[in-house]
């Protein structure tokens, strides 16, 4: 490894060194950043035959700290123990860092236990530790002994619980910063306002944000980020606009916040507004903000500056690539996302994103020739074991009508989550196999131990209605509540209507619908009309038809919808006189379309 700062100390012999330029070196490795370097210079020191002093190893256990290696620190620690450096409060302190760093809570609250003294830095490390772990409350309960024992509270300490505690010790916290007179430092201010912004709580942020004396950007871009969660977009605008007025330089990550805004309205002319200043003020080519840039334009429905903005991107990542991917996904366009696919792999390596975010692509393509080389792909380069592409790979296949290759993936799953065993279950039922669905679902529960949501409990609805298992799908209705404590959602009251009216049982499927939280839903009574259609039955039929028309008449398909009843029953008639009406007030048909796949394309 390069001794980057031997140059700038004199040239003397090794061994004629002395501690004191030892430790510069080590010092200077350290502030830039070189940790690495810094235990290799300690290694020529050791070999030269100088030995360390209370000011070497702070420094040595401060590079172990950032580099997470717990095999150098335990060997530090014997050397500092051979040296009777063990005591001093300083070195011990660097080593509980180190410890706790490496997730060896253990051994840093052993340490930290056994010292005849602490300040207020040792209380800050180990409660640090605790924190870093997600241990909030041990760390919240540690903070409290040390202000009980009159040690003074440092903003250090505060930091260090601040992420992981609850609304209560937040507010219990900001109240000791306020009455030791910490609320000055801009650091903890910014902590303190992240935390006001996630719990909720923008008057809490406000109020310190409008207190500080020194904002850093940090400051504006943790205020930013909170009025964008808050979906305040007219006050995003105005901060925005008195930052700039503040004269201190916007970075990328204030941008960031600010056109992450435009996701939820999705006003492009604002967009466009920003990404032209991004432009003036030169943070083009972030990656950040290229990428946000690529979401948001694909967003607000203009794929076309979406691509440009991907184009003119000179620092092209594999976030950058999987986000113009995805907004292709998302306009419908799946044959340009494998296209772009294509050349991303002649050019970088993708991620599991990318690799989901095609595989959801192939699912709208539907073709099987596709589907079966893109899992050729997932297997060469190593993505198979990810239990989310198995997921993916299973509903692909689900999509391309292909039940044996969806079997064959779900039979190499090792450990799977509630969401692979969902798409599995869904496949069977896609493919009217409601018995092996149903089976399927047991076997989740007893065998895998996995507790069904809401999600897969829709599929086995569809499965029972499907497959005309009405007494089953009843029970696993009745079930889903009592058991598992779900409840029922417009899609279950929908497919329980349609389970028991296509098995005839019209009374029990209108009591279901009135009895429903759902009923003034359009959405609930259109299974209803279409087993009518089918058994022809005109009474309930023209009762549904009324009311569906009444619920929601800017729906064509609820005009065809009824159209068909009245054909079916032979009302001829009054079928011509629904289908006028839809020309007459202007409603169009979404027309239907098919693919074909002629190899390499669709058409």
């Amino acid at each position: 490894m390069e001794l980057m700062h031997l140059q700038s100390l004199p040239r003397l012999n090794l061994s004629k060194r002395s501690v004191y330029q030892w430790n510069l070196m080590i010092r200077a490795a350290a502030s830039d950043t070189n940790y690495a370097q810094a235990l290799t210079i300690y290694s020529s020191m050791i070999r030269a035959g100088a030995r360390g002093n209370t000011h070497t190893y702070p420094l040595l256990f401060k590079s172990c700290s950032h580099l997470a290696s717990v095999q150098e620190a335990n060997q530090l620690h014997t050397h500092v123990v051979k040296l009777g450096f063990q005591a001093d409060v300083f070195v011990q302190t660097s080593m509980i860092d180190a410890y706790s760093s490496c997730s060896c809570l253990g051994e840093a609250r052993q340490l930290f236990d056994k010292m005849g003294e602490r300040n207020e830095v040792t209380w800050s490390c180990m409660i640090t530790a605790y924190s870093r772990l997600g241990r909030c409350d041990e760390s919240f309960s540690m903070l409290k002994e040390m202000m009980g024992l009159g040690f003074q509270l440092r903003a250090a300490a505060v930091l260090g619980v601040l992420a992981g505690c609850d609304s209560v010790q937040g507010l219990l916290l900001h109240c000791s910063v306020i009455k030791v007179g910490l609320c000055r430092e801009t650091e903890l201010s910014n902590s303190l306002m992240g935390f006001y912004v996630h719990s909720g709580r923008g008057d809490g942020a406000w109020a310190i944000f409008n207190e500080m004396q020194e904002k850093s950007v940090v400051s504006w871009t943790i205020m930013m980020r909170g009025l964008v969660d808050a979906g305040d977009f007219k006050g995003l605008f105005s901060l925005f606009r008195e930052a700039r007025l503040e004269t201190f330089d916007v970075d990328a990550a204030v941008f960031v916040s600010l056109i992450s805004g435009f996701d939820q309205i999705g006003d492009h002319l604002l967009a466009a507004s920003v990404h032209c200043l991004i432009l003036k003020v030169g943070l083009e080519n972030q990656s950040p903000i290229d990428r946000t840039l690529v979401r948001v334009y694909a967003n607000c429905g203009d794929i076309v500056s979406s691509r440009v903005a991907f184009d003119v991107s000179a620092s092209k990542d594999v976030s950058l690539w999987t986000s113009m991917i995805g907004g292709y996904v998302q306009f419908g366009l799946p044959g340009e996302a494998m296209h772009l696919f294509n050349k991303l792999r002649d050019s970088i390596s993708p991620n599991e994103v990318t690799i989901l975010t095609v595989l959801s692509a192939c699912a709208d393509l539907g073709s099987l020739s596709t589907a079966q080389e893109i899992e050729k792909y997932i297997i060469a380069n190593g993505f198979e074991s990810d239990v989310r592409v198995q997921t993916s790979l299973i509903h692909l296949y689900c999509k391309c009508g292909s039940l044996d290759k969806a079997e064959s993936v779900f039979e190499r799953v090792v450990d799977g989550d509630l969401a692979v065993w969902s798409a599995m279950i869904n496949t069977y039922t896609t493919h009217g196999m409601g018995a092996e669905a149903l089976q399927l679902f047991n076997k989740m529960q007893i065998e895998a131990g996995i507790k069904p949501d809401a999600v897969v409990h829709t599929s086995i609805f569809l499965a029972c209605s499907h497959s005309g298992l009405v007494e089953e799908g009843l029970r696993y209705f009745s079930k889903m509540q009592k058991d598992f404590g779900i409840k029922p959602n417009l899609d279950h009251y929908c497919c329980l209507v349609d389970l028991l009216s296509r098995s005839g049982k019209f009374e029990l499927a209108l009591k279901t619908i009135e009895e429903s939280p759902f009923r003034s839903q359009s959405r609930i009574w259109r299974p209803l009309l279409s087993a009518c259609r089918i058994h022809k039955n005109n009474e309930v039929g023209e009762l549904v038809a009324k009311k569906l028309l009444d619920l929601d008449p800017e729906n064509t398909s609820n005009y065809l919808l009824v159209s068909s009843l009245y054909t079916a029953i032979g009302k001829y008639k009054e079928a011509a006189a629904i289908r006028k009406l839809v020309d007459r007030q202007g409603l169009v048909k979404e027309p239907g379309w098919s693919r074909i796949e002629f190899p390499p394309t669709f058409r």
